[in-house]
C-alpha cells in the first residue's frame, strides 16, 4: 500500500511490485505469522473459551474476517478489484455541516480579496520545528504573494509580512469549506488529502513520511496537486508551484469534478459504515459477503493445476508430432534406398 507505482503499470513496475509481494510474504511465512499465532494464543485463546468450547485455529480465524472498513474512495484512489465484505467509507470523518470559523479567522476570510492559502504540516511535522532559516524564507517568499496566508504554527512567529496569519491550532475542515480557499499546502497525510478532494480545494504536497508520499504522487496524477520536496530550497519551489496551481484553472477545476464524484453516493459513509456493520450483525457474520476464493488451495486461485495440464497435452502433441515427423523422414530414407537398389 505504500507502493508509489499505480497502475497501468510498465514492465519495470510489475518487477517492482512482484518483488515486493515476494518478500513480504517471506517475512509473513518466517516472522509475523509465527508471532501473531503467539498473541493470537496468550489474549485472544482465553476470551473464546468464555464463550465457546472449540477453539478455531490461528489460520482460521486469520481468514475469517466478517468486514474490512477502507478509509477509500474511488474519487481519491483507484478503481480496483475487491471482494464484496470490502467496503469504501473513505470520508467518514468528515461531519457533514462543518463548525463555523472562530470570528477572528472567519473576519481574515472573508476580507481576503485574492483568496487564502491555507498550509499546515499536521502532525507529523510541527512548523515550529523546522530550520529556523527555512521558516525566514518562507515568511519571505509568502509576503511577495497577493494572497493571504493563513500558517498552523505552534508558536508566535516574529517577522511576519501583513497578508500571514499564524494560527497555533486550525479548524481545518470550515478552513477548506470557505469559498476564498483556493489552495492547500499540506503533510499530504490520507485524511487531508480526501478532506481536500471533498471541499474541491487543489493541493501543494510536502510529503515526509509514509504514505504521504503516495499520496501526493497519486493526487498529481490525478491533477488536482503538485509535489515540493522538503529542502532548503522549498520556499523557492514553493512559490513556482503556488503561481502554478493559482494562475492555472485546470487544478481547481480537476479538483471540483472529483468533488462531485465524491459526493455522488447513495448515502454518506458515516451513514455507509454504520450500515455495514449492523448488516454484519443482522446477518450473524455476513458470511454470504466472503469471497469464494478463501475455500480454493492456491494453486487452484492461480490456475496453475489447469496450467500443467495444457502444459502436459502440448508436450504430448509435440512428441507425437515429433514421432510422426521422424517415421515419415526414416520411410523417406527407406524409400531413397530402394530406389537405388
Amino acid at each position: 500500500m505504500l507502493s508509489e507505482n499505480t497502475p497501468p503499470l510498465t514492465f519495470k513496475e510489475r518487477v517492482e511490485e512482484l518483488w515486493t509481494v515476494v518478500r513480504v510474504l517471506y517475512i509473513k511465512l518466517t516472522y509475523a505469522d509465527k508471532h501473531e499465532e503467539e498473541l493470537y494464543n496468550r489474549f485472544l485463546v482465553p476470551e473464546i473459551l468464555k464463550r465457546r468450547s472449540r477453539i478455531p485455529s490461528f489460520q482460521e480465524v486469520k481468514y475469517s474476517g466478517s468486514l474490512v472498513l477502507g478509509n477509500t474512495h474511488v474519487s481519491v484512489g483507484q478503481a480496483i478489484r475487491l471482494p464484496q465484505n470490502y467496503k469504501h467509507v473513505g470520508g467518514y470523518h468528515i461531519e457533514g455541516n462543518v463548525e463555523p470559523l472562530p470570528e477572528g479567522l472567519k473576519k481574515i476570510m472573508d476580507e481576503a480579496k485574492n483568496g487564502v492559502i491555507y498550509f499546515s504540516m499536521g502532525s507529523n511535522l510541527n512548523s515550529k520545528d523546522m530550520p529556523e532559516e527555512m521558516n525566514i524564507n518562507l515568511l519571505k517568499m509568502f509576503g511577495t504573494l497577493k494572497q493571504t496566508i493563513i500558517w498552523k504554527f505552534e508558536e508566535e512567529l516574529p517577522g511576519r509580512p501583513k497578508n500571514v496569519h499564524i494560527v497555533k491550532w486550525a479548524p481545518q475542515p470550515s478552513i477548506l469549506a470557505h469559498p476564498n480557499c483556493v489552495l492547500f499546502i499540506t503533510h499530504g497525510g490520507l485524511l487531508s488529502t480526501t478532506e481536500t478532494v471533498y471541499f474541491g480545494v487543489p493541493i501543494i504536497g510536502i510529503p515526509i513520511f509514509a504514505d504521504q508520499f503516495t499520496n501526493v504522487i497519486r493526487a498529481v496524477r490525478r491533477g488536482i496537486a503538485l509535489r515540493v520536496d522538503l529542502s532548503n530550497a522549498m520556499a523557492d519551489d514553493l512559490k513556482i508551484a503556488i503561481e502554478e496551481i493559482v494562475g492555472n484553472p485546470k487544478y481547481t477545476q480537476t479538483v471540483k469534478q472529483l468533488s462531485k464524484i465524491f459526493h455522488d453516493r447513495q448515502m454518506t459513509p458515516g451513514a455507509e459504515l454504520v450500515y455495514w456493520v449492523e448488516h454484519v450483525i443482522r446477518t450473524k457474520g455476513a458470511p454470504h459477503l466472503k469471497s469464494p476464493a478463501l475455500l480454493l488451495p492456491w494453486y487452484q486461485k492461480a490456475y496453475l493445476d489447469l496450467a500443467i495440464i495444457i502444459l502436459i497435452i502440448l508436450i504430448v502433441a509435440l512428441l507425437f508430432i515429433r514421432k510422426l515427423l521422424c517415421l515419415s523422414f526414416a520411410m523417406k530414407i527407406v524409400d531413397g534406398i530402394k530406389k537405388k537398389n
